[in-house]
């Protein structure tokens, strides 16, 4: 702990002039720190843009007990040191929108205007005559979203809905490698591709997006606020609970909506890569009177496919991993050389060969023998199918997005994308189906192409806990999970905590002079690192 000499019976003591106009000033004077402005200035002095998206984020009962915001461009880094990729800004919101449909929707659109993630469902539900106009609503469903009616024609609904995540795959990344995605590229140009189409909230992370993707409302109404959450008794669990419960989903999602409306016909599938895709499903048998959907994803231990059967169903497709070892033998020797690695991944570790275009190659051809041995896109009751693609995530996490890693696994996802679309061609037919094609994020920069401050969280979590004791959980790049129980122990308040953080600076977060750690003169040890450090219910009680 830096602030030597400073205690937190100062703290106590000033406690009194907090609650007061200016309190927070003095308090900061005491331990000799830059004055942090008020909760209320921090948070109404956000763009307002920003500020809306962080609130579509928060749900009271899920979320951290206290709300982060970086003072941008710096961010946070993961615990061992990688990329982070959550926040309100630009280059991590601005995703890629594309309705593809040959024979149904319209060719070369670009609409202006901005569009969310929770405009997807909405939309999809119009495409299968739920919901028609803008304007028009299934009774009983929750919705933030709204049709895009550029897509929806006047036709029978389709056989078959494919919609298509990149991990990782924002306009940032695109921009980054625009010679990687030439199949994307002629979606676009063939379907309607919304430009300006972002995420809609932050944290922008797996579950939450994609749990909006499938649902039509942001995390504040469906739940699913992060990677992990906090439960009905407060205590921090996973989102998903390891894949064995969806029961946070707080909406019905889509394909729930119409496999109900349908009596349980319509196939329903999920083919990603950790639990926090489900939420583009939904529960499925953990619903009473639901049917089991096609589920899988891969279990991390073994590196093979994987369903929680008493919800999900495995499709005989997954049931093997047939072809991918011959797939990562011919991968070996891509790079120059036979020696049981690709670029910077192991071949040899069973737990890391999911991140390469060998396993991509694998995911796509499952995928497609999936929709041929399973009847998908067979009759008249439209089916739907939800796949992520993690690799440009998952290497962008460990190299950044910078990286030949990320350049080879954007073209294999866009090369999957086309044999995909190929397929759908011959077992489906042109004007009976649609692909859709989103990201759930973008990417974050290094540090070193921003003249910036990577923020090390397990510095954070270090100083907070000699400041106040063992009363932090977890620190994310937007929120901080605390321990309720050693909170009141320690007679500590989540108030103290934020101004504590609101107050934090450069200097106490690395012992490294600021010159040498950000290519800089423009930043100093003084500097604060956070914009928002407040106690996170100040996001639904303030009005600015």
């Amino acid at each position: 702990m830096r602030h030597k000499g400073i205690t937190r019976i100062a703290i106590v003591a000033t406690a009194a002039l907090v609650a007061v106009a200016g309190g927070q000033i003095v308090l900061d004077r005491i331990l000799g720190r830059p004055a942090a402005p008020s909760f209320r200035d921090q948070i109404c002095g956000l763009p307002p843009a920003w500020l809306e998206l962080i609130r579509r984020g928060y749900h009271p009962d899920r979320a951290g007990q206290i709300s982060l915001l970086p003072h941008h461009p710096m961010y946070m880094t993961t615990g061992s040191g990688g990329w982070t990729h959550s926040g309100p800004w630009d280059h991590l919101q601005q995703i890629p929108l594309v309705f593809y449909a040959p024979g149904r929707v319209p060719a070369g659109v670009e609409p202006t205007g901005e569009v969310t993630v929770a405009d997807v469902a909405p939309t999809l539900a119009a495409m299968l005559g739920v919901e028609r106009h803008a304007g028009d609503r299934d009774p009983g469903a929750a919705r933030d979203g709204r049709v895009l009616t550029e897509v929806v024609a006047d036709a029978p609904p389709p056989k078959l809905v494919v919609v298509v995540v990149w991990d990782g795959g924002g306009w940032n990344g695109l921009e980054q490698w625009p010679d990687a995605w030439p199949v994307l590229a002629r979606l676009m140009s063939d379907g309607v591709s919304y430009r300006s189409a972002i995420v809609g909230s932050s944290p922008s992370v797996t579950p939450a997006v994609h749990t909006t993707l499938g649902t039509g409302v942001f995390p504040a109404t469906h739940g699913i606020t992060g990677v992990p959450i906090r439960d009905e008794h407060g205590v921090v669990t996973d989102a998903f609970v390891d894949g064995k419960s969806s029961r946070f989903v707080e909406v019905e999602t889509l394909a729930e909506r119409w496999d109900r409306r349908n009596g349980g016909r319509p196939e329903v599938a999920m083919v990603g890569y950790e639990p926090w895709h489900l939420g583009m499903i939904g529960k499925g048998a953990e619903t009473p009177g639901a049917d089991r959907d096609d589920a899988v994803w891969i279990n991390r231990r073994t590196n093979r496919w994987n369903t929680f059967g008493a919800h999900y169903a495995m499709p005989r497709a997954f049931r093997n991993q047939q072809g991918l070892d011959a797939l990562l033998e011919e991968l070996d020797g891509t790079d120059g050389a036979v020696d049981g690695s690709w670029l910077r991944v192991p071949l040899d570790v069973r737990s890391r060969v999911e991140e390469t275009p060998a396993f991509i190659e694998h995911h796509g051809a499952k995928l497609t023998e999936m929709i041929r041995r399973e009847g998908y896109g067979r009759d008249r009751v439209t089916d739907l199918i939800f796949t992520n693609f993690k690799q440009i995530d998952r290497v962008a996490h460990y190299y950044n997005m910078a990286a030949p890693e990320v350049e080879q696994v954007m073209r294999a996802s866009d090369t999957a994308l086309g044999r995909l679309v190929d397929d759908l061609d011959r077992t489906v037919g042109q004007g009976d189906y649609v692909v859709v094609v989103t990201a759930d994020h973008g990417m974050q920069p290094d540090v070193s192409e921003l003249d910036s401050y990577e923020i090390d969280p397990n510095e954070l979590e270090r100083d907070l806990s000699a400041e106040f004791g063992p009363v932090v959980r977890a620190v994310w790049p937007t929120e901080v999970f605390l321990l309720d129980d050693e909170l009141a122990a320690r007679d500590v308040t989540v108030e103290e905590i934020a101004r504590f953080i609101g107050s934090y600076t450069l200097g106490d977060n690395s012992d490294v002079e600021p010159a040498k750690v950000v290519g800089s003169g423009d930043f100093s040890a003084a500097d604060r690192l956070f914009d928002l450090a407040v106690p996170a219910r100040l996001l639904d009680e303030v009005s600015c």
